[in-house]
């Protein structure tokens, strides 16, 4: 695999896999602004790399699938795709890239459903919650409302999804909340716009979507990849914690792609503070019925439930990963010991360690893995988070077989978010599973 990658880049410049002057996204990949997303086509040339060393590669695993770019990446080979995230905002983003595309189908129910909202006079909340005059004027709210109160009378289940999706990205454009953040921060009173229309931006975004969804049914249908609208292969989409869901499972996969949070939650990309608005107003049961209602409670609950979000014990897991691996005995001791930094290292990283090991668990022998991680820093000191991965991942019979270094061209909410230190670069792990180690 590596070889092939190594030829993909020779007829390149140094900084081909940085992706600059990709494309916008198209098709499926446009449906969702979702933070830290992955590059579709560094992804891509990976994931066609790793067919090419094993053509009977079929089994796709993403455990933090997030907004789906190896989804879809994975159904434009015509692979067979398991996803899973805690965040069901991802899961619904999935589920609708997913399919089935049925593009006049659509254009029906969207016509019925704008024709609905615009002749609707009601004037009722169909969301409450702790902080919504904060973080929506009243008239927004309602307007919100009139959407979510229409969709929940659309018959069909794929549609519905779409339209909630498509709610999602109206409801962060029209909050209060500032666009240049993924944090919950409240605009300035100058900034706010209290005549801001969610029905217009709604009608707007599902003519948006029109356009995607014929793209994506157009590239597919040529590939033969669809029928009827129809994915031909397998796809599915979980909601839950990754360890304990694909324990459950007991799945064996060929392609291990994904990209895991580089830190907490709390204190690197807050998907799930991005997520809590929109959730607010998006029927839950649409998603999946086994959300549970206390990761919605509050617009810290799902950040918490994520892998760091619990600092119980943290001290006491970041010795047990000292004591296992040298690359986590090097970095800690550098590491104040009066200060939070270990606890917080311990946090993410004894969450991360047993999720790593049910990961390889569910690898087939000869099965590769591609791991797109960034850097964190702790007091100020960076984590060498794919020196700890790799040995990890070493340790339950993962071979490293290469790196690939890329620039971020792109990041601007990154530097927005203060991120800008830690993921101005992105390095990919490649890892080849070889044999069971105890």
């Amino acid at each position: 695999m590596l070889e092939i990658l190594m030829a993909i880049q020779e007829k390149h410049d140094k900084d081909f896999w940085s992706f600059k002057n990709a494309s916008k996204r198209r098709g499926a990949h446009a449906l969702i602004h979702y933070p830290a997303m992955m590059v579709p086509n560094l992804q891509g040339n990976i994931l066609d790399a790793i067919k090419q060393a094993s053509p009977k590669s079929q089994k796709v695993l993403d455990p933090f699938v997030g907004s789906g770019t190896v989804l879809v990446e994975s159904m434009n080979l015509g692979l067979d795709f398991s996803g899973v995230d805690i965040n069901p905002l991802a899961v619904l983003s999935c589920l609708v890239k997913s399919g089935p595309y049925f593009i006049d189908a659509f254009k029906d129910e969207a016509s019925k459903l704008i024709a609905r909202i615009r002749a609707d006079g009601i004037t009722r909340h169909e969301a409450t919650f702790i902080g919504r005059e904060k973080w929506f004027e009243e008239d927004v709210a309602l307007g919100i409302s009139k959407v979510a109160r229409n969709i929940k009378d659309v018959d069909a289940l794929w549609a519905r999804r779409l339209f909630w999706l498509a709610l999602a990205r109206v409801i962060r454009a029209c909050c209060n909340s500032r666009n240049s953040t993924y944090k919950l921060h409240i605009k300035k009173a100058a900034d706010i716009n209290p005549e801001a229309d969610p029905v217009k931006a709604f009608v707007e975004t599902i003519e948006a979507y029109k356009k995607h969804l014929k793209d994506q049914t157009v590239d597919w249908s040529e590939k033969g990849l669809l029928k009827r609208g129809r994915y031909q292969n397998s796809v599915s989409i979980t909601v839950g914690d990754s360890t304990s869901t694909l324990e459950e499972a007991g799945q064996l996969f060929d392609v291990i792609m994904t990209s895991p949070p580089y830190g907490d939650n709390k204190t690197t990309i807050p998907y799930g503070q991005y997520a809590f608005l929109p959730l607010q107003w998006i029927s839950a049961e649409d998603i999946s019925p086994s959300i549970e209602a206390s990761v919605l409670a509050n617009a810290h609950a799902l950040d918490t439930a994520s892998l760091g979000g619990s600092a119980k014990n943290a001290t006491e897991r970041a010795e047990v990963l000292r004591n296992e691996f040298e690359s986590v005995r090097k970095y800690l001791v550098k590491l104040s010991s009066k200060g939070s930094g270990v606890k917080r290292f311990g946090a993410f990283f004894g969450d991360l360690n047993p999720c790593i090991e049910q990961i390889c668990n569910s690898t087939n022998l000869g099965g590769y893995h591609a791991w797109t991680i960034g850097s964190r820093h702790i007091e100020g000191i960076r984590v060498p988070m794919e020196e700890i991965l790799e040995e990890m991942l070493d340790k339950r019979g993962m071979d490293t077989v290469g790196r690939i270094h890329r620039s971020i061209h792109a990041k601007k909410m990154a530097a927005r978010n203060n991120l800008s230190s830690t993921m101005n670069t992105e390095i990919i792990v490649l890892a080849k599973k070889s044999a069971k180690k105890s």
